[in-house]
């Protein structure tokens, strides 16, 4: 091996145990001897003819380098404890001395630096300046609080980090914190905290990414933990707070799955139910149907005690058709397989075709029930069935729940929201609805006000299911009532 720098013992650069760095006046590197390739990482074929200011100072750090080689140039030869940067981004501490080497005109030809690993040295130090200051306040924190000095060292350990990571403090003091970390993260952890030291700034408790921590004997557990900048004589210090979260993710993992299984049943429960139309509906047809006709008298005259059994036998089978449809809607709904049909619809039709089937219910409870439509004209971007539905269930319940006055079913054009809307009112002079009740009128199952009032059978879901099919249909439903004073229930749609 031959020295690239004259007069100097090419076995000497190769066994000094001190990095034997030479420059030559622009800075560039023409000497990087095995001690530089052990403390730096980088081969000397990788060095040699790079700017050393760029290859391991940090850009923080760059004026203090120029400093020191004018000191060389001023023909001082001070001894520097400074940070420099491996190849793997790891920052060290050196104790670096730097001299120019001139020819005999006094021109400098190069300049050399010694230096020596001072990492272990300087957390040693740090750690008896932290212990000082800082033990008596952390020893008894509640949590394991681990300090790190600026190449990322660990120079305190307290009672609660000894017990949470199985460790006496003589095995890590002076080790960099990765030694806490499995060994998968730690390259990435070593740039992360890099970046951090460079702007360091409070961040507290579960903020940033969840990690992982390893015990002495091997135990991989998660953690989260708390970072908190701290400048003290040893230089910037970073404080981490670190709690153990097993548990938690235990008891997280478990209701996750508790969720999915809750899901899954739902899932499967609506799936049925959607499926299952038939099954359920025909046997309640028939019965209706076959009821219907021993009512007709068709296989013969009925006794007074014979024609009132049938008729409770009509209405129940009809009641319970109606909640297995509104089951059936919902399961539909709420397991995403309602397919809607969305089209111009004249808004005109449906209303008197909801009319003409619920007037002779006005009438027989001695109702005026008529409608206004001034905007008769309009059309809506709809599904025909499901406008139809929702407004058979609103007039239906109007009707269901005034039982002196009047039932009027309005059509209006109205702006809002920068569109045009059609919307659908059903206006009622019933026992309205009071205002605290209200919140709840379109949850499923759900029937509001006084239990004696509301003497009407139902499921309590139509008003939920005419809320979710609106929604399907890009409009809404808004609710106006006051108890006592009846209820005004509107559907707005946009007009086509």
């Amino acid at each position: 091996m031959k020295s690239a720098i004259a007069g100097v013992d090419a076995s000497l650069l190769a066994s000094a145990p001190d990095a034997l760095i030479a420059t030559d006046p622009d800075g560039r590197i023409s000497l990087w001897n095995p001690a530089a390739e052990t403390i730096f990482g980088y081969r000397a074929d990788e060095a040699v003819g790079k700017l050393l200011i760029e290859l391991i100072v940090p850009e923080e750090l760059r004026g203090d380098a120029a400093l020191i080689r004018n000191e060389a140039l001023d023909g001082r030869s001070e001894r520097h404890e400074t940070l420099r940067l491996r190849q793997d981004g790891m920052p060290i501490y050196v104790n670096c001395n730097t001299s120019a080497v001139r020819d005999v005109a006094g021109r400098v030809t190069h300049f050399l630096s010694q230096m020596a690993d001072a990492t272990r040295y300087r957390a040693s130090r740090d750690a008896d300046l932290v212990h000082a200051r800082f033990h008596g306040v952390l020893e008894s924190a509640p949590d394991a609080v681990v300090v790190v000095n600026a190449t990322g060292r660990i120079v305190l350990f307290n009672a609660q980090a000894r017990a949470l990571f199985g460790y006496d403090a003589a095995a890590v003091i002076g080790e960099p914190i990765e030694i806490l970390l499995p060994r998968r993260l730690r390259q990435p952890h070593v740039a992360q905290r890099t970046g951090f030291l460079s702007q360091p700034r409070m961040r507290p408790m579960g903020e940033g990414r969840e990690l992982h921590g390893l015990r002495a004997n091997g135990d991989e557990f998660p953690v989260e933990i708390s970072l908190s900048p701290i400048e003290s004589d040893a230089g910037r210090l970073v404080m981490s707070a670190i709690r153990d979260i097993s548990e938690r993710k235990r008891f997280e993992r478990t209701l996750q799955e508790k969720n999915i299984a809750l899901e899954r049943a739902s899932l499967a429960k609506d799936r049925f139910l959607a499926t299952m139309s038939h099954e359920l509906r025909t046997p309640l047809n028939a019965i209706i149907g076959f009821t219907g006709v021993m009512l007709m008298r068709l296989p013969g005259p009925l006794t007074p005690e014979q024609e009132k059994q049938l008729r409770l036998v009509e209405a129940g089978g009809k009641h319970l058709l109606s909640l297995i449809n509104d089951l059936l809607d919902l399961a539909k709904i709420e397991s995403g397989s309602v397919e809607l049909r969305l089209e111009s619809v004249p808004c005109l039709p449906p209303l008197e075709e909801v009319a003409q089937t619920l007037r002779p219910l006005a009438q027989t409870k001695g109702l005026q029930f008529e409608i206004d439509a001034p905007a008769a004209t309009l059309s809506v971007r709809a599904d025909r069935r499901a406008l139809q539905q929702i407004l058979i269930n609103l007039t239906n319940n109007a009707l269901k729940f005034t039982s002196q006055g009047s039932v009027t079913i309005e059509l209006r054009s109205l702006a809002a929201d920068g569109k045009r809307w059609a919307e659908f009112a059903v206006v009622d002079t019933g026992i309205g609805i009071d205002v605290h009740d209200q919140a709840r009128l379109f949850q499923a199952f759900t029937q509001v006000g006084n239990a004696n009032a509301r003497k009407a059978e139902g499921s309590g879901l139509g008003l939920h299911l005419s809320y979710k099919l609106a929604e399907l249909m890009g409009g809404r439903i808004d609710v106006a009532s006051e108890a006592g004073r009846g209820s005004r229930f509107a559907l707005r749609l946009e007009q086509t």
